[in-house]
């Protein structure tokens, strides 16, 4: 892919609201998961852990953390573990939450170049999501 390539598949990425019933196929979900798994992170210490809600009690949890899960048949959830993520030492911040998003980044123009629609949701309940 050269750089207008992938020039136009960051502009044509956008934030789907509506999907299609059908379940991610699995050849499509490990494209998508080797992406995230490519990404880089802090020290590449890769503290993410990415969940995939891929049937119906999955995704009914799902609907029960957050109001903004637009009926999707799939979801992936990106988290990551404090305890393993790089940590500068002069000021104690931490790299999970940026680690985590740049994974979330390549997983989301992963999908967006094999047609796969996505959104990203940071909106909810942190504790019915533990």
């Amino acid at each position: 892919m050269d750089i207008q390539d992938f020039i136009k598949l960051a502009e044509e990425r956008y934030s789907v609201r509506s999907f299609k019933p059908e379940r991610l196929k699995s050849d499509d979900l490990k494209k998508i998961l080797d992406a995230g798994h490519k990404a880089p992170t802090g020290c590449n210490f890769q503290p993410q852990r990415i969940l995939v809600l891929n049937n119906d009690e999955a995704i009914e949890k799902l609907k029960n953390c957050t109001r903004c899960h637009f009926d999707a048949p799939t979801a992936m959830l990106v988290c990551y573990n404090k305890e393993e993520g790089w940590t500068r030492k002069y000021d104690g911040e931490q790299s999970g939450m940026v680690d985590a998003s740049i994974v979330t980044t390549h997983m989301m123009l992963a999908a967006e170049n094999i047609g796969v629609g996505s959104t990203w949701v940071m909106h909810f309940n942190p504790f019915a999501m533990r």
